[in-house]
């Protein structure tokens, strides 16, 4: 395919190196001015009766966010004058790519009537002269009438020169890491500053299947401490954009054009072999978590607890399987625990929607068999956050994480009371030394006690033993240990802070 550049020659290559998530559009005719947006709905499903000759592109449109992409792809393909919307929506999608077209962006780039965001390096002045040239035509619920409608639309000439968008730098050195990462925060709105900090830092460059560079790290553990008050102002999300996502999520049909939906595989999982002779005894069905929540009520041990997303029969092969492909439940102390697994994640545009998900079906069933909702655990094989996206993270951070200071907390492993014992004899000086004991949080003494005459020494079998779960809690303790090393050399008193 061939494009046209400023100069009015034809650039053969960069017309293909330019479209984002080019491995999953459909290529018809380079001559048509047609754009087909699918949404959700499967390219085939829509294209099944339209010829390839009769439009340019065709692709889904899964996310808000993923409108970036599309008016970056129409900015360096202009011969682009018209996209068809059409096919079923999940996330709301459609509506962000209408309200864009139709009412533009505010003063902060945000969608009018949306919750989505323009990315930075978009000029405002492309984006008005998109609006200006290209038509967009809603079709959403009359997907049988696209290829009727492609043949009344008249030819139109390219609205300018291509126009290639450089992606916004991270201004982060990256740090080369072979480590599997831990992050604990007491919300979800915490941790997500965490986790963006994490990814930027640690995450490596490499390509994506979708033709855009990401920073990723692999095996990811979020560990969500507390239930979310509200939601913090940098999520950019409001209840009604929640709301709208939970509907879905926990919805269990699943409109038949699409490949799959988490609410369709939780609660009404696919059973494609099913045995004769159970036929007409059971469903072709399974509910998932209604299973699991009587399975914990009988047996609250159980390690049994889980559900998966992933279905072998239809993902194995698909385009677009799940990201989130397992859930387990565990019931310890009490309190029910959750931990899902994604063997995918998108950590600056889905994990937040898909935390605020997960995290209210653990309270639904944490209700139902009447325990406490306890940790929140996301484990992301893939964790990665997109270059297009990397820009609005530096600016993110900047505003509410970067040169903050981590509150000190007691740690949930208990604490240490650290004293000298002294021998008088000599001076008090040779037989002295540093004692420090352990307490559970409740405040009683365990069984481990530390002694030595140097910092080093001891502070260094505290952390043998596993004692201390928290950065600020051992750093705490060098201090501490360094000052009462001082004390027992100078033959001072020492008292702890």
């Amino acid at each position: 395919m061939a494009a046209a550049d400023s100069t009015g020659r034809l650039d053969a290559g960069k017309s293909d190196k330019s479209l984002s998530f080019k491995d999953k559009i459909k290529i018809g005719n380079p001559r048509s001015c047609i754009a087909i947006c699918t949404l959700w709905t499967q390219k085939e499903t829509i294209l099944g009766k339209i010829p390839d000759s009769k439009y340019y592109i065709c692709g889904n449109l899964y996310t808000s966010s993923g409108v970036n992409y599309l008016v970056k792809n129409i900015l360096s393909h202009p011969q682009i004058r018209y996209i068809i919307v059409c096919g079923k929506e999940m996330n709301d999608s459609g509506t962000a790519l209408v309200n864009f077209m139709t009412k533009g962006i505010d003063g902060n780039r945000k969608i009018i009537d949306s919750n989505a965001f323009i990315d930075s390096n978009i000029d405002p002045d492309l984006i008005e002269k998109l609006r200006t040239n290209v038509t967009l035509i809603d079709m959403r619920g009359k997907e049988g009438e696209v290829g009727k409608l492609i043949e009344t639309l008249p030819r139109k000439e390219p609205f300018s020169d291509p126009v290639y968008v450089e992606e916004g730098k991270a201004e982060y050195p990256t740090i080369t890491s072979e480590n599997v990462f831990l992050i604990k925060g007491k919300t979800i709105s915490e941790s997500w500053l965490k986790i963006l900090d994490m990814i930027m830092k640690f995450g490596e460059t490499k390509p994506s299947e979708y033709g855009i560079k990401q920073k990723e790290v692999l095996d990811l553990t979020v560990v969500v401490e507390e239930s979310e008050e509200k939601i913090a102002s940098w999520l950019k999300l409001s209840d009604k954009d929640l709301e709208s996502y939970f509907s879905k999520f926990f919805n269990s049909e699943k409109p038949e054009d699409i490949s799959y939906t988490y609410g369709e595989r939780l609660f009404k999982y696919p059973l494609k072999y099913m045995k004769e002779k159970w036929s007409g005894e059971i469903t072709s069905t399974f509910n998932q978590i209604e299973s699991i929540i009587e399975h914990l009520r009988k047996a609250p041990y159980t390690r049994r607890a889980i559900a998966f997303t992933w279905n072998m029969d239809v993902d194995s092969d698909s385009s677009s399987p799940p990201c989130l492909t397992q859930i387990t439940w565990n019931i310890n102390n009490g309190s029910l625990y959750q931990t899902a697994i994604l063997r995918s994640n998108d950590m600056f545009g889905a994990w937040p929607m898909n935390a605020f998900a997960l995290r209210k079906l653990q309270r639904n069933i944490a209700n139902k068999l009447g325990v406490k909702c306890g940790p929140f655990v996301t484990i992301s094989n893939s964790a990665h956050i997109y270059e297009n996206n990397w820009k609005e993270c530096r600016e993110i951070l900047d505003k509410y994480y970067t040169g903050g200071e981590l509150n000190f907390e007691q740690d949930r492993l208990g604490y240490f009371t650290i004293r000298i014992d002294r021998d008088e004899t000599c001076g008090g000086k040779n037989g002295s030394e540093i004692v420090v004991q352990h307490h559970l949080p409740d405040g009683r003494s365990s069984s481990f006690v530390f002694k030595g005459k140097t910092a080093a020494e001891i502070y260094r079998r505290i952390l043998n033993e596993n004692l201390v779960s928290r950065c600020d809690h051992a750093a705490y303790l060098g201090k501490e240990l360094a000052r009462a090393e001082a004390a027992l050399k100078k033959n001072k008193e020492y008292e702890q802070e």
